[in-house]
């Protein structure tokens, strides 16, 4: 198919999906309902049960583990999908087979299998047309189905009890660690929102659990023990050490992992690494360790401390919660510390500003703040507000306010000195906007054509 034609099939999908987003944006009574995708699936012959699965929830870093759990299982044999979300750019960057992503035909060739499904669900579902999130995952479940997986690896949408993906009955589930996020869905606290993660966490799996805080591990034993699924933690049943400032092993009462790097960006990633490492010998019973070594370096991710140019050096990252971005500081903070810093933000409306602006203000010489292109789901907080909390907690520094992310793309080019560092975070939205300046979607989609799976 040539560029042309993959680009008109990209854009009908893509219209396809978007006629099922409601007038309304996203609202916990509309779109948190398992009933929709449940039906659905029956009537599609229940897809997600025709390959083993393995389900990464928690706060941060699920889809870097994701991710990584994805490269083990393909470096080690296994025919392989990943499902992630949202995607930066492109729909196909969230079905992945064997580390590529799945060509605009194989999506659009399955969703028009979903389509009678969906409009059937509408008429007789008492909750209605199902939803652009719950659409996307059974298209995943389908792809994969058709694709003929061993194995997927699923990361949670948003929280896990009513999400999409909880429909699946997985071998292992995942929980790498819980902190505030989505609190107008989720709770307000660190142990309800424990509690709505560990709902993914079913009868006779293995789960990997990456929770610190006595009473959310206490919540997760609690789950285990009604369930009958058996706890791995970490820090009592497997270990992570770290050995150098770039090498660490994983150790378990069977074996250890030692000699580890990991090719994502930022120390935080041995931790994400550990639960991937852990979720793999658990599924095969262990696992070559040259297999892992090797599965670590391949594992990739646009968008999290992605270094996209040189001089200036310019690193997208979107750490949208308080958690994320302190882990991205951080490690931007070791590897770029000295350089000079322009700062390239925008969040949703949504995020406690408050609480990530601190992590953004350190060191930064200059703020750009802008707004992501809305959608109809998500809408950016006014770069206004962002500037004007950021001159309360940092008084004196330059603020600059740029309507549209390329446009703050340029101021920041202009501002930066040669040898400068330009820090683009906040919203995954922003960093889909600003990294159509170097890959633009076009050309993402006749790469993913061209990919043989």
């Amino acid at each position: 198919m040539d560029r042309k034609a993959v680009l008109a099939r990209y854009q009908r999908l893509e219209s396809d999906l978007a006629e099922l987003i409601p007038a309304t944006r996203f609202h916990k009574e509309t779109n948190m309902k398992l009933e929709r995708i449940a039906h659905l699936l029956e009537l599609l012959g229940n897809p997600q049960d025709a390959f083993r699965s393995i389900h990464v929830g928690g706060t941060s870093g699920k889809g870097s583990t994701a991710t990584m759990t994805a490269a083990l299982l393909t470096r080690a044999g296994y025919r392989t999908g990943l499902y992630l979300s949202p995607h930066l750019q492109v729909l196909n960057e969230c079905y992945q087979i064997n580390n590529h992503f799945a060509a605009t035909t194989d999506l659009a060739d399955v969703f028009e299998t979903l389509k009678p499904a969906i409009a059937q669900v509408a008429r007789e579902n008492p909750f209605g047309r199902p939803s652009y999130f719950e659409a996307q995952t059974a298209l995943a479940f389908a792809l994969f189905a058709r694709k003929q997986v061993d194995v997927a690896v699923i990361e949670v949408g948003l929280g896990g009890a009513l999400d999409a993906t909880n429909v699946l009955r997985p071998q292992i589930s995942v929980l790498t660690n819980v902190g505030l996020d989505h609190t107008e869905i989720l709770g307000d606290t660190v142990e309800l929102i424990a509690q709505n993660k560990a709902r993914i966490i079913k009868p006779g799996q293995i789960v990997i659990s990456g929770f610190t805080q006595p009473s959310t591990q206490a919540i997760v034993q609690e789950r285990c023990a009604t369930q009958g699924a058996t706890l791995w933690q970490l820090g009592s049943t497997f270990s992570l050490q770290t050995e150098s400032d770039d090498t660490f092993a994983v150790t378990f009462p069977d074996r250890t992992y030692d000699d580890l790097r990991v090719g994502l960006h930022g120390n935080f990633q041995m931790t994400n690494a550990a639960y991937a490492i852990a979720a793999v010998h658990a599924f095969t019973q262990g696992v070559a360790p040259s297999t892992v070594r090797e599965g670590l370096q391949q594992a990739a991710i646009p968008g999290r401390l992605e270094r996209v140019q040189e001089d200036p050096i310019v690193i997208l990252d979107g750490a949208h919660n308080p958690d994320k971005i302190g882990a991205a500081a951080e490690a931007i903070d070791k590897s770029y510390g000295a350089r000079r810093r322009v700062v390239v933000l925008s969040l949703k409306s949504d995020k406690a500003y408050r609480s990530i602006l601190p992590h953004v203000l350190k060191d930064a010489s200059v703020l750009v703040v802008t707004a992501f292109a809305d959608t109809e789901l998500w809408e950016a907080c006014k770069p206004e507000v962002l500037a004007e909390a950021a001159a309360e907690l940092a008084p004196g520094l330059e603020i600059r306010i740029a309507p549209d992310p390329m446009q703050a793309l340029g101021q920041a080019f202009a501002l930066a000195h040669p040898g400068d560092l330009i820090w683009v975070t906040g919203s995954l939205y922003l960093i889909g906007d600003i990294r159509e300046y170097w890959f633009p979607s076009a050309g993402l989609l006749v790469q993913a054509e061209g990919a043989t799976v």
